[in-house]
């Protein structure tokens, strides 16, 4: 999507000298997007993984939409909204609809080419033989397939006295309140060098990265919407996918393992504050030269305290035996256990 927006911004400058971004009210057209095709090919295979995948598709799209409107703009299109209409919203709509439509469709190979996969052949059965909307058998029956495990999942509620005792809510996500613990064993567990060890897998995201997270978040706000950094935006964007929508539906049982999309724009965005700190181009001389230094200084020590802060709990990431005070240790608020 970075890249794509960047060779967008290409083809403008290209047809501003050529004349051609006034020729008409809308702008000149952008040719194959070959960057924002593969975005849809990725996307698609996040349907295919997890259906929460839908939600970047949609926030993505948006954005995609976004970037036309500021490159049409900047490059002094006249009327870059309405270009952005008429030229760049269906070869979206195709890019970032029927791509990933059709890669989680493909998704489903072994499925389509099985004689006895589950309700591969329902049609005639417990779905009628014809249907309002014209489709083959197959993709019906895998439209029931799909609406069979939708409808398990949304029953799954509080409301309807479903439990777990891991289970926790989105607003406690971002800071890693309430992790998952995947296993533990404490009976009859060697090769710690005390009497009794503790096995246990834990999915806990880095404190030293992930209860930064509300100020990171509201800096990035900040960049993005009173100085217009477009970057912080991307980082938004993303974030928001992963986490918003789950408050749709904030009584089905959910789980901080939801929150692993959220990862990776976390970590851009922390990169990108950090990147503030080095590369500040407020100061120079002197007084610039020691600001970088102190600005690296800072960056290096936070870079070892999230080595060291993994390093420290990688014992319950991977189910390493370690003794019982040791797993006390690493447990580092009451709502951990």
């Amino acid at each position: 999507m970075i890249v794509d927006r960047d060779q967008v911004r290409q083809r403008m400058h290209v047809a501003l000298i050529e004349g051609r971004s006034t020729a008409t009210l809308w702008g000149p057209r952008l040719g194959v997007r070959w960057y924002r095709f593969l975005s849809g090919v990725l996307l698609g295979l996040a349907c295919g993984t997890k259906w929460s995948g839908l939600y970047f598709v949609v926030f993505f799209g948006a954005m995609s939409l976004a970037f036309d409107v500021a490159a049409r703009r900047q490059y002094q299109v006249i009327r870059p909204w309405l270009g952005t209409w008429r030229r760049d919203l269906i070869p979206t709509a195709y890019a970032m609809g029927v791509i990933p439509v059709a890669v989680y469709l493909a998704s489903y190979a072994p499925w389509f080419a099985s004689e006895t996969a589950i309700d591969r052949h329902e049609v005639g059965q417990s779905i009628g033989p014809h249907s309002i909307v014209p489709l083959p058998d197959a993709i019906r029956s895998l439209w029931h397939y799909s609406a069979k495990a939708l409808q398990f999942h949304a029953g799954l509620t509080n409301s309807a006295g479903n439990y777990h005792p891991w289970e926790s809510k989105p607003w406690s996500w971002p800071m890693s309140l309430r992790p998952v613990l995947y296993a533990i064993d404490q009976q009859n567990v060697g090769g710690c060098g005390a009497q009794s060890c503790v096995k246990a897998q834990m999915l806990v995201g880095t404190p030293a990265m992930w209860w930064l997270a509300v100020p990171v978040l509201i800096y990035a706000a900040w960049r993005a919407f009173v100085r217009r950094d477009w970057r912080y935006a991307v980082v938004l964007v993303g974030y928001c996918a992963g986490w918003l929508p789950w408050f749709a539906d904030i009584d089905r049982q959910m789980y901080f393992f939801y929150a692993a999309t959220m990862a990776p724009f976390l970590v851009m965005g922390i990169a990108l504050i950090c990147g503030d700190i080095l590369y500040s181009p407020s100061k120079t001389g002197p007084q610039g030269s020691e600001r970088r230094t102190l600005g690296l200084i800072a960056v290096s020590c936070y870079v070892a305290l999230v080595v060291t802060n993994f390093a420290w709990l990688f014992p319950v990431l991977t189910a390493l035996p370690i003794s019982q005070q040791t797993w006390n240790m690493e447990i580092w608020l009451p709502s951990w256990r």
